[in-house]
This record gives C-alpha cells, structure tokens and sequence, in this order.
C-alpha cells in the first residue's frame, strides 16, 4: 500500500504527520511512503532525518491582502505546485493521500480529489486552519484532536475524534521524576520556532529576579542570538540552561515538574502525553487565533493556567510559576486533568481509518 502525505511550515504540521507514517509502516512493513513538503522548508530537513522519500514542490501561503504583488506570485506558485503535484501522483501512485495541515498541503489533497483518491484530513488544532476547513468538504474522513473543531467544519459526517497523534517516545521514555522532589525543573519553549513575548519574560526573570528552580529554556534558533547577546553581562545562574533548539523534547518532559509553552496543538499533545501542569503563553498571531482556542479548552478543562501574550512580563510569569510550584496538590490535579486530554491510540485509529479507506477503494485508474 503506498501512502502519500503532506504537512508543513511547524513542526507542528510536521511531527503528526511523521507519527502518523511511523505507524502507517509499523501496520504496513511491505508498504510505501512518500512525503510531500515545500522545498527547502523545515519538513525537508525533518522528513529526511527520518528516513522517508521527500518529493519537493514550489507554493507560497497567500498574503492576507486581496490583491498584491505577493498574492500574483503565491497563485503563479500554487500553479505550479498542482503542476508538480499532478506528476508525483502519476508517478507514485498512491493510495490515500493525508494532509496534516498548513498550505503546503493544499494542492496534493485538491490533485488526489479531483482523481478520486481518498483523503484524510488530521486537523490538531481547536479551530481548523483555513486550508483544512476547504479540504475538509470533500475529505473521506477528517482526525480532530479537539471536539470544539467540530462546530467549524461543514460536514460532521466525516469526522472522527481521535486526539493529536504524537511521537511514539512521548510515551515511551523514561517515567517523569517524582513531583515531590526538589530543585523542581521547569521547562519553557514556544514551539519549533520559538517565541518573543516568552523569551523576554524569561529575560526579565534572568536579569531582575532570583528563583531557586532549575530552568532550561529553549529560545528558538532565530532568537537564540539576540537572547546569549542580552545575557552576556549577566551572571549566569548554575540552575539555568539554554538552548536554541532541542530535538529531546521526550526526554526533556521526562524531568520536567511543570511546562510553560505556547499553545500549538503539538505542544499540549506532548504535554498531556506526559501528564504535565502547564503555564500556557498563546501566540497571538497564529492564523485564525488558534492558539487561544487551544489554550481556552486546556484552560476550560483545568489542566493549565493561560497567559496572554498581552497581559505577560517576568515578573507575572515568575509569580505563577512559584504559585504551582509551591502547591503539589494542585499541580498533580492539573496533570491528572491534562493526561486525560491525551489519546495515546490517536495515531493508531488514524491509520485504522486510513486502511478502511484505501480498501474500499476510490482510486481511478491512474492510481492503479
């Protein structure tokens, strides 16, 4: 069986997309996967890291303007990348095609529709990404990880709730430390790319406050510069660590007490993974404010404290973190609420779903 899928821009596109191949081979050893992506983006690098085909193509997102320079480009760019995505269809025959979202995905899922090829459609977040919420109309099935995306999808007849489908070592590795045990370990990030508002609170904790917990926080690779030259003046504390990236993310929330995170999709799937309290941090200019609807349902449910990027600075952030850290109940509560978010079987029902697809056909003959 030949699975194509396509996911980019984050790793929050991306990780699903991979776990969801990881299991795809794991059911199917006989079976083959091709990976989808823009070239030179961040897929690329992680695609090929993991050991799996990757077939380039030429899009751009489009501007949120009407009409500009940039949207003529980004069309004559999509243009070419059904182009493209018409040939690898051709060529490699697929028989269900997945999206994890982000545009990147748009045009192999609109080529493999129009021929009739099934689809399924993994949306992680709690409000669809305007690309899924297009595909989704002539999806076979759509994967929600949050039951509150339901209400802004076109046709509930599609959809299966199955949870965010993350890497096997979430569960897999070592068990989290007791809670009960100091120096207790926060970790900080702010997804793949890292974020601002995160990064300069943490510089205000740095420079103007005194904590006694250890703290490794992970900048992003854009920022990590800009964040060691603010620093180099400073004293460095021995519990502090920073990173610009991590690709131990498994293993860094196997030590970890309590998490302040943005709140992509991804990242609370991993959090709940571990059953973690978390200090939530939405970024606030994610397409459609997904981010907040994630955070609100996280917060809803009591399995994490949100932040807005408005409202934080050092000193709250700071205030928060030793108000958890001081309370074990309520952290235990807090990751009991969070663990039961997760969905460790996520990623199998997804391919339980794809299977059923596939075999029932719905290919043409080109797929054939």
């Amino acid at each position: 069986m030949r699975l194509i899928i396509s996911g980019g821009g984050t790793g929050g596109h991306i990780y699903p997309a991979l776990a969801i191949a990881d299991e795809f081979m794991k059911q199917n050893p006989s079976g083959e996967v091709l990976y989808v992506g823009k070239e030179g983006g961040l897929e690329q690098e992680l695609v090929k890291e993991a050991g799996y085909d990757f077939a380039p193509i030429h899009i751009q997102g489009l501007p949120r303007k009407v009409l500009n320079k940039k949207t003529i480009m980004s069309f004559y760019a999509l243009l070419k990348g059904l182009r493209e995505c018409e040939k690898i269809i051709k060529d490699f025959k697929p028989d269900i095609v997945v999206g994890t979202g982000g545009y990147v995905c748009a045009p192999i899922l609109l080529k493999a529709q129009q021929k009739g090829i099934p689809t399924l459609i993994q949306e992680q977040n709690a409000y669809p990404g305007k690309t899924n919420r297009f595909l989704a109309k002539k999806a076979k099935a759509v994967a929600l990880s949050f039951e509150e995306a339901k209400k802004f999808l076109p046709d509930s007849d599609n959809i299966i709730l199955t949870g965010n489908p993350v890497r096997e070592e979430i569960f897999n590795s070592e068990e989290n430390k007791a809670h009960d045990e100091e120096p207790y370990h926060v970790l900080s990030f702010g997804g793949s790319g890292g974020q601002e508002s995160t990064n300069q609170a943490i510089l205000d904790i740095i420079k103007y406050q005194t904590f006694d917990f250890q703290l490794t926080h992970i900048t992003g690779k854009v920022h990590y510069d800009k964040f060691m030259e603010e620093l180099k003046d400073i004293p460095w504390p021995d519990q502090l660590t920073i990173l610009p990236y991590s690709h131990e993310i498994p293993y860094l929330l196997s030590r970890t007490d309590l998490v302040i995170a943005s709140s992509s999709a991804m990242t609370l799937a991993e959090i709940s993974g571990k059953g973690l309290p978390s200090i939530l941090i939405p970024k606030s200019y994610t397409a459609g404010n997904h981010q907040v609807y994630n955070a609100r349902s996280y917060e809803d449910k009591k399995a994490a404290i949100v932040i807005y990027e408005e409202d934080l600075n050092g000193q709250i952030l700071l205030e928060k973190v030793n108000d958890l850290l001081n309370d074990f109940e309520r952290r235990e509560k807090m990751g009991m609420a969070s663990q039961e978010l997760a969905n460790p079987k996520a990623v199998e029902l997804i391919v339980t779903a794809m299977m059923n697809m596939a075999s029932h056909g719905g290919k043409n003959s080109e797929t054939t």
